[in-house]
């Protein structure tokens, strides 16, 4: 497999609508739902993260500012056809490094039941009670980005 790129990209490039597409076939579809019926605004205010792979957008990751200490990630995809490849973690640990330079001590996320043990594996704890947000079991799972063990 060749190389993965990872890389930054506004909502005003190209690759950001491939984004989108990944999101809504990743995320959306299986939900029988449709990332075209949510609001998208303020999407311009989070930090997109997108993984290439032959000039394709195959991963995605946004970082959501929270507070002056806590981002949030979310809408966390990766083709299906290319996972097991590490793209997922490639995608966090860039994430992550872009927090810290961002200044950023902490991440959390709500995690899909399903993920839980992908975040787990990156050192992300699971913290309050199981919630439902889409139709679906989730838990909200954070990470101190400066006392974490390294994975």
């Amino acid at each position: 497999m060749s190389a993965i790129n990872i890389q930054t990209v506004s909502t005003h490039d190209p690759l950001y609508q491939q984004s989108l597409e990944l999101r809504n076939r990743v995320l959306r579809e299986p939900l029988r739902m449709s990332l075209w019926d949510e609001k998208l605004e303020g999407e311009e205010y989070a930090t997109h993260l997108i993984a290439l792979y032959e000039g394709r957008v195959v991963g995605v990751l946004l970082l959501k500012p929270i507070d002056s200490r806590t981002l949030q990630m979310k809408q966390v995809a990766v083709d299906e056809a290319l996972r097991g490849q590490n793209i997922g973690r490639k995608l966090v640990h860039y994430a992550e490094q872009t927090a810290r330079e961002q200044g950023y001590q902490d991440i959390m996320l709500h995690a899909r039941q399903v993920a839980i043990s992908f975040y787990e594996k990156l050192a992300y704890q699971i913290t309050g009670e199981p919630f439902t947000e889409i139709g679906i079991p989730h838990r909200i799972m954070v990470k101190d980005l400066y006392n974490e063990q390294q994975v």
